[in-house]
């Protein structure tokens, strides 16, 4: 049966990180013949090329390969990093990163209950706009995240937990509000969207993008705040179903219909790096959300 050795993971690592084979040798404090023959050896054994040479390049196998080696230190890192704390007393360890209406009006019960049930744990929590959150579990900054899922996240796993459902909604003391309600795209090319984050364009290119419709952009992370812009009719905005019915400002917020995208449904849940074996904290911390959101 095929194997690949730790030792060849770790070459591909180093001379996909330094971008060649000398300064790759140099990391590992071996001769550069050695680790320019462990690449060679790795790639017969595969049968396929997982560097160019000329110019210097993964290949679509070296990086697929690339990411099952980052994803095994990863996974390495978190087991040592539970054993160390077992071995000093501590039960468990939650990394985790949350968008701002999970944070809102989910996080504290959640993480008051996971507190109550592992005293010992060490927390980590950070409110991130809902695209950072997935990076930042791609990145390994936090170990779980929270939040709504793309259509395709190649790198991670995913727990559905709900539905939710995002309204494009305008103050009605707005002054285009009559421009809205009967010519609403028109309108729209004169006006800011209101949004907590929005990807660089050039991220991803050649797709129709919501915002081309928009005279520009405000970015605004703080919920409170954005809803105070809404609500005294300086943009316009999408907001959760949950925000509409909780929060007091969004009782003069009307929806602006007649648009492809007046709504928006997506799914919530947690997301979590696909190939890597949660931490004991972690999976304690899914088994609460479940328990929360019984599908």
């Amino acid at each position: 049966m095929l194997r690949i050795e730790v030792r060849e993971l770790q070459f591909l690592t180093a001379v996909a990180e330094n971008r060649g084979f000398k300064r790759a040798a140099e990391q590992l404090a071996i001769s550069q013949s050695a680790i320019s023959q462990g690449i060679t050896g790795l790639e017969a054994k595969l049968n396929q090329r997982l560097f160019q040479r000329s110019p210097f390049a993964l290949t679509e196998a070296g990086e697929r390969l690339l990411l099952y080696a980052q994803s095994r230190a990863h996974e390495e890192l978190l087991v040592l990093q539970d054993l160390d704390d077992i071995r000093r007393g501590e039960q468990s360890k939650l990394s985790l990163a949350v968008n701002g209406s999970i944070n809102r009006y989910h996080a504290p019960e959640l993480v008051l209950e996971f507190c109550r049930n592992n005293p010992n744990a060490r927390l980590q929590l950070e409110e991130l706009p809902s695209r950072q959150v997935l990076q930042a579990v791609v990145n390994g900054g936090a170990e779980l995240g929270i939040g709504p899922f793309q259509r395709q996240m190649p790198a991670l796993n995913s727990v559905p937990l709900f539905e939710e459902v995002r309204t494009l909604v305008v103050a009605k003391s707005h002054p285009m509000i009559e421009q809205l309600r009967s010519k609403p795209e028109a309108a729209l090319a004169n006006l800011p969207l209101l949004a907590s984050y929005l990807d660089d364009p050039e991220e991803r290119p050649g797709t129709q993008k919501i915002r081309d419709y928009f005279k520009g952009v405000w970015e605004v992370r703080s919920i409170s705040l954005r809803l105070h812009l809404l609500a005294q009719g300086h943009a316009i905005g999408f907001i959760g179903d949950q925000i509409l019915v909780q929060e007091a400002l969004c009782q003069d917020l009307e929806e602006v219909r007649g648009l492809p995208f007046s709504r928006i449904r997506r799914s919530v849940g947690l997301v979590m790096r696909r190939d890597s074996t949660l931490s004991v904290g972690a999976q304690r911390f899914v088994k609460l959300c479940r328990e929360r959101w019984p599908s």
